[in-house]
């Protein structure tokens, strides 16, 4: 492999952006529901084009995902070291200068595309950032506390494009579906400190907590404006809609999810199992975004999430391969 190939594919590696599509996704989606939905007029995202707010979302999204897969490579190189010898900053093939500067480039590139959204957008996305750096130095350590944290910052970044929504149902099924996948990866791999039954019934509490505070609120802000708690979708002069009937459509796309994870996990335990519960898990937050907004009503924004989610898949699986063509270890997706 030519040097140049080479080294393009270890920073891939360092950041994980073969993960990074759901996280866009997530963004995209409020992003799209924001400027279909009327009482949101007084928002940036609402105005500018569309192919500006998807790419400053896009990148707001890509730049806090590989900043926090960057940064934990940097403060746990010793014990990757010891334990995931193969990832690139341990196994040498990138410096921890050349590591802390793409960390940092990360972050600033999320930084300056947050700020055309808005002053309270570039706000989140510093809270964001600070969630991720809690995580990453002491969270991590604390399961109940790491886990939750996780979710969080799902939910503080969905709020980024629009910090007003109302419409908290997304949030709550992303930051759950988060917090689900990484107390599974969890003990999966056996981590220590085990999760015992306090630490379940503390995460399980912390979770019911900020899922009030996420459903509430939006109810809350939604009581006694016109619109309401669901979105109201303008299509010309008529707001149109499905209702709640629509949450048939997440409900699906979560049943085909787990019928995925049966299939594909099931039957390898440890470090492969998973693997690929993290990455189906990172890759559904497209399909998910598909399908609320099938619940909206976007019938055409919904099948291009749906293309883009397709798309999303194929590439991450070519990535995957191209990886394994280099001859290196697997451990790092």
């Amino acid at each position: 492999m030519r040097p140049v190939a080479a080294r393009i594919l270890d920073a891939f590696q360092l950041t994980r952006l073969s993960l990074a599509f759901g996280a866009v996704c997530e963004l995209w989606l409020v992003t799209l529901l924001t400027r279909a939905d009327p009482r949101y007029v007084h928002l940036p995202v609402y105005h500018m084009p569309l192919w500006k707010a998807l790419f400053a979302t896009g990148l707001v999204a890509i730049g806090l995902f590989a900043f926090a897969a960057s940064l934990n490579d940097l403060l746990d190189v010793r014990h990757d070291r010891q334990f995931s010898p193969e990832r690139p900053l341990a196994a040498g093939r990138i410096r921890t200068s050349s590591a802390a500067m793409v960390s940092f480039a990360s972050l600033m590139m999320a930084v300056v595309a947050a700020s055309v959204l808005g002053e309270a957008a570039l706000v989140l996305t510093v809270a964001v950032a600070a969630a991720i750096l809690f995580y990453d130095a002491i969270g991590k350590h604390i399961p109940s506390v790491g886990i939750v944290t996780i979710g969080l910052a799902h939910a503080a970044n969905m709020f980024i494009p629009n910090w007003t929504m109302t419409f908290t149902l997304p949030v709550w099924w992303s930051m759950s579906h988060a917090v689900a996948i990484a107390a599974s990866v969890h003990r999966i791999e056996d981590k220590r400190p085990y999760f015992g039954m306090r630490r379940i019934l503390s995460l399980v509490a912390a979770w019911l907590f900020w899922s009030a505070v996420l459903l509430g609120g939006g109810a809350f802000a939604s009581a006694g404006s016109a619109g309401g708690f669901w979105p109201q979708i303008s299509r010309g002069d008529q707001l149109v809609g499905t209702g709640p009937i629509g949450l048939v459509w997440p409900v699906l796309a979560l049943a085909a999810f787990l019928l995925l994870v049966r299939a594909k996990v099931a039957g390898h335990p440890g470090p492969v199992g998973s693997e690929k519960l993290r990455r189906y898990g990172a890759m559904w937050q497209a399909v998910y975004a598909a399908a609320w907004l099938m619940a909206a009503g976007l019938r055409a924004e919904a099948l291009g999430m749906a293309v883009l989610a397709v798309a999303g898949l194929v590439a991450m699986t070519l990535l995957k391969e191209i990886n394994g063509l280099s001859g290196r270890p697997v451990g790092w997706r």
